[in-house]
Formats: C-alpha cells, sequence, structure tokens
C-alpha cells in the first residue's frame, strides 16, 4: 500500500470512529429513554400495564388517565388494525371480551377486530365490561370509586392516534405492543406505524414491542431511530446475539424467559429488560431490587409508584 493510500486509510478509520462515538453518544442522551445504551433518572421504570388495568377498563383512555395519576412512568397498550387500516387499542383478536359488540352487532360473530370498521367500532362500549367483571377485585375491595365507575360506562375504543395524542399531552411516554396480524404483510403493518409515529411526532416517546419479531425488524427497517423490544415467552437460545442480530433496544421476557444473570448480563451490554407481568407487592419490590431489571408491567401501578418512590426516591424526570 502506497504512503498515500496508507494516510487516506488511517484518516477514513479515525473518522469512523468518531462518527461511531457520537453514533453511541445521541442514543445514551436522545430524550427517547427506551434506546439501546439510554440512561434513566431512576433505576427501575414503572409501566402500566395497557393502563391502570385494575383500576379502569384496560386499553382506553380511561385507564391511560388512571395510569397518570397514580404515577406510572409510561403506560403499554395493545394495538391492532380495523377493516379499514386503522389502529385502535385493543388485546384480543375478538370484541367480546372487552366490549358490547354481541349486543350491537349480534349476527357478526366471532366478532373479529379486523372485520369491523372503525365508525362500527365507535359506536361499542368498551367499559362497561369492567364494572360487571371486576376481574381484580377493586371494586368489591373499595378502590374504584362510584364516580369513576359511572364514568366507565360508555368508555369508547380509542385509535392509537388518540393514544399518542394523550400522551404527547402529558408529557409522557407508551410502549405500543403491536398483535400479531399473519393476514398482513408486515410491511404493510410496520408502515402505517412508522408513519403514524412520525405524524403524531412522538418519536423520541415511544417503543414498540411485539412477539411478532420480523414485525419489529420492518419497523427498524424504516426508521432505525424507533426503539423495538422483542417480547418472548421462552428465552432464545443466545439472548444477547438474539437482540444484536435483531437490532433490539430491549428485551421483554415472560417469567420463566428471564434469569437474575441474564438481566444483568443484558443490562451491562446495554439492552433495556422489562419483565411481565406483576401484580403482588412483595414481586414488585423483588424485582425492583434484582440487577438489570430496567421496568416491570403491572396492572397495579398505584401499588409498584410507592415502592419505587422508597426505594430510589421520587423520580424527577
Amino acid at each position: 500500500m502506497s504512503r498515500k493510500w496508507r494516510i487516506a486509510f488511517v484518516a477514513l478509520s479515525a473518522l469512523i470512529t468518531v462518527l461511531s462515538s457520537w453514533s453511541l453518544a445521541a442514543a445514551v442522551e436522545s430524550d427517547n429513554i427506551f434506546l439501546h445504551g439510554a440512561k434513566l433518572s431512576r433505576p427501575v421504570l414503572n409501566i402500566a400495564h395497557a393502563g391502570a388495568s385494575s383500576l379502569a377498563p384496560q386499553n382506553t383512555l380511561a385507564a391511560g388517565r388512571k395510569a397518570l395519576q397514580v404515577g406510572a412512568d409510561l403506560w403499554e397498550i395493545d394495538v391492532r388494525l380495523t377493516k379499514d387500516g386503522i389502529f385502535i387499542l385493543m388485546h384480543d383478536k375478538s370484541l367480546k371480551r372487552t366490549t358490547n359488540v354481541e349486543e350491537v352487532f349480534p349476527e357478526r360473530s366471532p366478532w373479529l377486530v379486523n372485520d369491523f370498521t372503525l365508525a362500527e367500532l365507535k359506536k361499542l362500549d368498551a367499559g362497561s365490561w369492567f364494572i360487571e367483571t371486576d376481574s381484580f377485585k377493586q371494586i368489591k375491595e373499595g378502590n374504584v370509586s362510584i364516580e369513576d365507575q359511572q364514568s366507565y360506562s360508555g368508555e369508547r375504543v380509542p385509535t392509537l392516534r388518540e393514544a399518542l395524542e394523550f400522551t404527547q399531552k402529558n408529557d409522557w411516554r407508551i410502549d405500543i405492543e403491536v398483535k400479531p396480524m399473519d393476514y398482513l404483510p408486515r410491511e404493510e403493518i410496520a408502515g402505517k406505524l412508522v408513519s403514524l409515529i412520525k405524524k403524531t411526532k412522538m418519536e423520541n416517546w415511544v417503543m414498540v414491542s411485539s412477539f411478532d419479531h420480523d414485525l419489529l425488524k420492518a419497523v427498524k427497517r424504516l426508521d432505525p431511530d424507533i426503539p423495538i423490544a422483542a417480547l418472548v415467552i421462552f428465552a432464545p437460545w443466545n439472548p444477547a446475539r438474539y437482540l444484536e442480530d435483531l437490532e433490539a433496544d430491549a428485551y421483554g421476557p415472560s417469567p420463566v424467559g428471564f434469569t437474575a444473570s441474564l438481566a444483568a448480563k443484558l443490562a451491562g451490554l446495554g439492552y433495556g429488560v422489562y419483565i411481565w407481568t406483576y401484580n403482588q407487592a412483595d414481586q414488585l419490590r423483588h424485582f425492583a431490587t434484582m440487577e438489570g431489571v430496567r421496568g416491570i408491567y403491572t396492572d397495579f401501578p398505584q401499588l409498584l409508584e410507592p415502592i419505587l418512590d422508597e426505594l430510589f426516591g421520587p423520580d424527577e424526570d
């Protein structure tokens, strides 16, 4: 190699090193706390699972408001696409469990989300079921006021846009779990999602999570700056390598998908470890003190918040 080419090679190598350093610094200093290597003002995030699901109907703006009120750092929501291609908040494939769809559209069994337009969904009551079932026994225990119960009757199915705008208005954060939708191309789903995140200017305040890891790859291809979290039931054979290949920012394991040593290892590599779903006070305290755990999904953010305040002090972010 000639002297001229050696000098050019050295200069190029130095430039690459500088750019890499800038890239890492940008990730660490970004407003988006979900990015690989980002720092938190408090070690553990209080993540309201589908909103404050024990106090309000899950995946509704009411659940978001309640989660914000009790001090959650962010809310996690589940999204699916309607027949006319609009993202709405809904966990199940069917509308049956969390709406009155059987009463409004009795002939449309099995009431799949993708068989209904947004206009049809907006006719549904997505709140009364919570009062009728009292799944977490919080109404029975007197932890849901009569006023709140009355307000939930007639609660509507929100769109993702509405949820993002609510989050933005309150200077808050959101984890969007995209449910698997194998009847649509992943590129189409990812395109709609990334477009909406950008239109609402929420790039620095969101994380996208899913069990569909090919969908997560599609999101990263469209916008590498949007953080993604790989949700898993069981741990991959080599989680660190798997997350690296996926270009993931975070790991979202079930109770059988992680160990204390794995959480510590992944955290040391800059990955966020967000565990789900824990609702007992002793569990919440135990995992809040575990090295490497960055966030805990819970239906009871009102229980987790005082534990985190006691352990780490109030969140000043």
